[in-house]
């Protein structure tokens, strides 16, 4: 950029700040006329925009000229007549209003706020006074948000009255379900009785659910007590039936009392037919060896037949493997002890054919027959 060019616009910032400047002697006139009229309000927007010309040329002694004069406009006004007379009657008004807040009654508190700026509105800017100013600030704000949060109030009654409705009918799923969407309306909130509420709810839901929880498992082990039933584990019916009636006497959970009776009375009498079964077998296995050694085979296939049956029915695999093989040697000895007979059967009618030639002294055809009886037994005998 050349010298002259550098002038130039040195120049041009010059001119701009006198214009500044020139703007700014005229704002502090107005301000000063407006304050003398008691036109606070006009008085402190001309020296906020004296601040703000103060800012682009960076003169800060006028900033602090200004907020001074700001300052002092505050001052008069708050030792003003009628300022004190408006602050006495604001201080009542307050008080009443947190009164208000604390019964919840939001929107009372509210218009008597309301009632209150109109009162004055017409012939005094209740703003001058920066502690009403302040105040009336907030309570728009929290009015404001107020609002906001009723329509989540109004949404929040209905599951307010669903939710009592399945606590006190035990509904544990659905009043799960209905605080579950109460919590996301919750997130939007934060009025304290509210939140205190829905909170007393959910330790109430809370308490009723580890209730609900450990019913869900005492059904689930009153399942598990039929199964160890069905499966013979008595030991282990007992044992959790008695963890069962001590959580029921502990916890007073009277429906189940009729219930856990009926099973015991069920394990018991399943147990001792179990046990019958199990003398039924003994019995039986007796029979089979006795039937076994006086060579009684149909008896002791039938013998095995029984066993096996009651076997497979209380699931004692190991003894229904046992005789399943017993039953098929029984079946291998009656094929041989039916060879045996039919082979004895023969013998004797032969030996009878020999002993009648002899007594007819017919030697020669008595030899034969007990030759071909002899080669009988050979024969058997290699079998």
């Amino acid at each position: 950029m050349t010298p002259m060019k550098d002038e130039k616009k040195l120049s041009q910032t010059k001119k701009d700040k006198l214009t500044i400047i020139s703007e700014m002697d005229e704002l502090k006139v107005i301000a000063n006329n407006h304050l003398i009229m008691k036109k606070y309000s006009e008085a402190i927007k001309a020296a906020e925009k004296i601040i703000n010309l103060a800012l682009d040329v960076k003169m800060d002694s006028i900033i602090r000229e200004q907020e001074e004069f700001i300052t002092g406009i505050y001052k008069i006004v708050e030792t003003d007549k009628l300022a004190s007379i408006i602050l006495d009657d604001f201080e009542q008004n307050r008080l009443k209003y947190e009164v208000l807040l604390n019964r919840h009654k939001f929107e009372e508190a509210h218009n008597l706020i309301i009632a209150f700026k109109e009162k004055y509105d017409e012939f005094y800017d209740l703003r001058m006074i920066k502690s009403i100013k302040q105040f009336l600030q907030k309570e728009t704000k929290r009015w404001n948000f107020f609002r906001e949060e009723e329509s989540i109030i109004r949404l929040l009654e209905p599951l307010e009255i669903q939710f009592s409705s399945y606590i006190h009918t035990n509904n544990i799923l659905l009043a799960r379900e209905t605080l579950k969407k109460a919590k996301e309306l919750l997130k939007k909130i934060n009025l304290d009785y509210i939140l205190d509420k829905w909170e007393h709810f959910e330790n109430e839901f809370l308490e009723l659910n580890k209730d609900y929880e450990l019913k869900e498992d005492f059904n689930k082990n009153l399942e598990i007590i039929a199964n160890f039933t069905e499966e013979y584990k008595f030991d282990e019916a007992h044992s959790l039936l008695a963890k069962l009636i001590k959580l029921t006497e502990d916890k007073g959970f009277s429906e189940y009392k009729d219930k856990l009776a009926i099973k015991k009375r069920n394990i018991e009498d399943t147990e001792a037919k179990y046990k019958k079964l199990l003398d039924d077998i003994d019995e039986l296995e007796k029979k089979y060896q006795k039937n076994i050694e006086k060579d009684r085979y149909d008896s002791a296939k039938e013998n095995c037949d029984q066993i096996i049956k009651i076997a497979r029915f209380i699931g004692k695999k190991e003894l229904l493997n046992k005789f399943k093989k017993e039953k098929e040697v029984i079946d291998d000895r009656i094929i041989q002890h039916q060879h045996f007979l039919s082979f004895k059967k023969n013998i004797i009618e032969e030996s009878k054919m020999a002993i009648n030639q002899l007594n007819q002294e017919n030697f020669l055809e008595a030899f034969k027959k007990y030759r071909e009886i002899f080669h009988s037994f050979q024969e058997y005998l290699k079998e």
